[in-house]
């Protein structure tokens, strides 16, 4: 099978560079040598792509890469895509004279494959920079054929390439700040260097073609710290520490009828105790102790008798003895189940609709009717 696949390539190189031409028209097309990288340095790999430019019909190329050996060495050669968008497989046969300087290089489509029409890269040829300053990359000896072995016109530029010194620079390396969260889940995304080396906590992780990175990580409760880092080709390293807090949901119990509250455990006393309103058995409580404990601001306007409570986006706005209130400026009804239920001043306290408070805010109410026990969990989770 060995000297099967030899000979295949050898056969490819042949019918290349010697089949007699019979010129058939194209329009325009190119051969490009177009560098990978913006910017290539001393002591480091970088790639070349050969691309074909408005070809009409291409089934097999040859051609002869001219490089400076004492500027570069080559490394490798990898297979483009354009020729097998179709899912043909190819054979590329690939000689590196290194004493001359000259990679002979050749590339068809097997079977009775048609040809391929368009734009796209036909391979990469990858190298290491050896020594600073300027060099030029050539093509000689370039042929294209279509499927009946005939010449397609087409001509190539030279590339100019200029090697830096060795790259001492770190990527760039740009992480999102994460707000604290009451989730166990976290998203880190962030930005570096394209084909930079990513690890987040030493464990690396994919980026995209444009060094774009995310990774979805798990939180304890608390401060849970990364530590991000990008190496470049030349291997620089850039650092970045980002701490992710996740925040304790907080547990509020009441008892109605009882002035003891229990908030994350501790207990607190509140002026006025919870109560069961009879009319339309919804629980009313004085509501400063649930907003203060997750955070929010609770604002009274005598005048009008209202009630506002704030808490990040949310603004709810309520009247004593009416039952509509506004959410962000809506109105709402508190409850259509009892559609009289309204918030009320008793014993010169304010009593607002618990359920209808809390899970506009966000949270979760659980009753135990046994023991008459309110549970409000922030946040809903």
């Amino acid at each position: 099978m060995k000297k099967l696949i030899s000979f295949l390539s050898v056969l490819c190189i042949a019918f290349l560079s010697f089949l007699p031409t019979f010129r058939v028209s194209a329009a325009d097309t190119k051969i490009l040598l177009q560098p990978v990288e913006e910017k290539i340095y001393s002591e480091t790999e970088f790639g070349i792509q050969i691309y074909v430019k408005d070809v009409e019909k291409l089934w097999a190329m040859g051609l002869d890469l001219i490089y400076d050996v004492e500027k570069v060495a080559f490394v490798k050669a990898e297979q483009g895509s354009f020729l097998t968008s179709d899912q043909t497989t190819v054979l590329m046969p690939v000689k590196n004279r290194e004493e001359e300087g000259r990679i002979i290089f050749g590339i068809s489509r097997t079977k009775d494959s048609p040809g391929i029409d368009g734009s796209g890269i036909i391979a990469t040829f990858f190298f290491k920079a050896l020594a600073t300053g300027d060099s030029v990359l050539s093509i000689d000896n370039l042929v294209l054929k279509d499927p009946a072995l005939m010449d397609i016109k087409a001509s190539s530029e030279a590339l100019n390439i200029t090697v830096q010194d060795k790259d001492i620079d770190p990527p760039a390396l740009t992480v999102d700040p994460v707000p604290p969260t009451y989730s166990e889940k976290a998203t880190i995304t962030g930005k570096t260097e394209p084909k930079a080396i990513v690890k987040v906590n030493d464990k690396e992780i994919t980026i995209k073609e444009d060094g774009s990175f995310q990774l979805e990580v798990t939180l304890n409760t608390g401060d849970n710290i990364f530590n991000i880092t990008s190496q470049d080709k030349a291997g620089n390293v850039a650092k970045v520490s980002l701490t992710i807090t996740r925040k304790k949901p907080v547990i509020i119990q009441l008892t109605i009828g009882k002035k003891e509250v229990f908030v994350d455990g501790l207990l607190t006393r509140i002026d006025a105790a919870p109560f069961v309103d009879k009319a339309s058995g919804r629980t009313l409580i004085p509501i400063r102790i649930i907003i203060e404990s997750i955070g929010g601001q609770i604002f009274w306007d005598a005048k009008t008798q209202k009630v506002t409570l704030k808490k990040d986006n949310i603004t709810i706005d309520l009247w004593i003895g009416k039952p509509i209130a506004h959410i962000n400026g809506i109105p709402t009804p508190i409850d259509i189940q009892a559609p009289k239920l309204a918030p009320m001043i008793v014993s010169g306290r304010t009593f607002l609709p618990l359920r209808f408070v809390a899970e506009n805010l966000g949270a979760k109410v659980d009753y135990e009717a046994k023991t008459q026990t309110i549970t409000v969990t922030y946040p809903q989770l």
